[in-house]
């Protein structure tokens, strides 16, 4: 129950350290990300696969457990 009482107080204080940390590493350098090659596609066919069976009967089925 104490902390239902206080949840706006612990909001805005965690709210407040990440304003400020947000400010404090804003001044520091950038990030450099190193640019990623493209994927390079080397077969652009599609592998199609086609099963032609018949289906099993009832009996067939049975047979099989």
């Amino acid at each position: 129950m104490n902390i239902r009482k206080n949840f706006e107080a612990i909001f805005l204080s965690a709210a407040a350290l990440g304003l400020v940390a947000s400010y404090a590493t804003a001044a520091s350098r950038p990030v450099e990300v190193a640019q990623k090659e493209a994927a390079v596609l080397i077969d652009s066919t599609v592998h199609v696969v086609v099963v032609k069976a018949p289906r099993l009967s009832v009996a067939e089925k049975a047979g099989l457990k």
